[in-house]
């Protein structure tokens, strides 16, 4: 089996603070090297399991975090940024995805560093009236491409959203338990390592004899995408195929799931110029 993993910080292992996902803030040497740990963890349970080849795509913030040269040969790593498909990018003939370190849509209570892409723009997307974070948008993505998603790790809301989302037959592996947006009940790396491990086996028994859950929505598609400020919304505006519906979201039809993509990411990237 090919197997695809794509990896972000937020629900690493430990992290619980802005400053240890930001390039150049103190705390960040501390979240690159907790989500190299998991994301390792991950990878060489799959080449033990019996995968045939592992995909890693780095998915956090520049997509810049993973160090190459720590993978074990034979392991492809997705690094840079900008990206078609972004956290999936490159998923496409692979027979089952993980999502590593996910964290939980914006506005959700008691989850470690919740947001929706953007924390400082983005209040909310929905997608044909389905409210959706990363988690749920990567997957409706993977389900596009005919990929399962196989297994999902992070705090424990994200894993709750995922579950919710995607159904009873997806492994979920929570690494800490949040208490806040800022705070959580941790784990060792050591501990966490054990339970990123068993997950993994438990997920890629269950893809291969076909009960991942692939995730699908029929065309056409309705994006609706909240901003924090008018004058994001206003920025937003700019992108071709954009309606305003109300002061701070704007909505884009399509029958192409992957337009979403592209539109979406041109909102983010506009309104975050927007001067408040």
């Amino acid at each position: 089996m090919k197997i695809y993993i794509s990896s972000d910080m937020e629900g690493s292992t430990g992290i619980v603070s802005p400053e240890q996902v930001k390039f150049g803030q103190q705390g960040y040497a501390f979240g690159s090297r907790m989500q190299l740990h998991d994301t390792l963890a991950a990878v060489r349970a799959a080449l033990s399991w019996g995968a045939d080849s592992v995909t890693v795509n780095d998915s956090h913030d520049r997509m810049i975090n993973l160090d190459p040269s720590m993978f074990p040969s034979g392991v492809s790593l997705i690094s840079g940024t900008p990206k078609i498909l972004g956290m999936v990018e490159g998923v496409t003939d692979h027979d089952a995805a993980i999502f590593m370190g996910y964290h939980a849509m914006a506005g959700t209570e008691k989850a470690v560093l919740d947001h929706t892409y953007h924390s400082k723009v983005v209040y909310g997307l929905k997608v044909n009236g389905i409210r959706l974070g990363e988690t749920g948008l990567n997957a409706l993505f993977c389900g596009a491409l005919g990929v399962p998603v196989a297994m999902v790790s992070g705090d424990t809301a994200a894993c709750l959203e995922a579950s919710s989302l995607l159904g009873g037959t997806l492994v979920t592996c929570a690494l800490k338990d949040g208490l806040g947006r800022n705070s959580a009940l941790t784990k060792t790396p050591d501990e966490t390592s054990d339970l990123i491990s068993e997950a993994v086996k438990k997920a890629l028994d269950a893809a291969s004899s076909g009960r991942s859950p692939v995730l699908r929505m029929e065309a056409p598609f309705r994006a609706e995408l909240s901003f924090h400020t008018t004058a994001q919304a206003d920025a937003a505006g700019m992108v071709p195929g954009s309606e305003r519906i109300s002061g701070r979201t704007m909505v884009f039809s399509t029958e192409d799931i992957f337009e979403i993509r592209r539109w979406y990411s041109s909102s983010i990237d506009c309104a975050s110029l927007a001067e408040d």
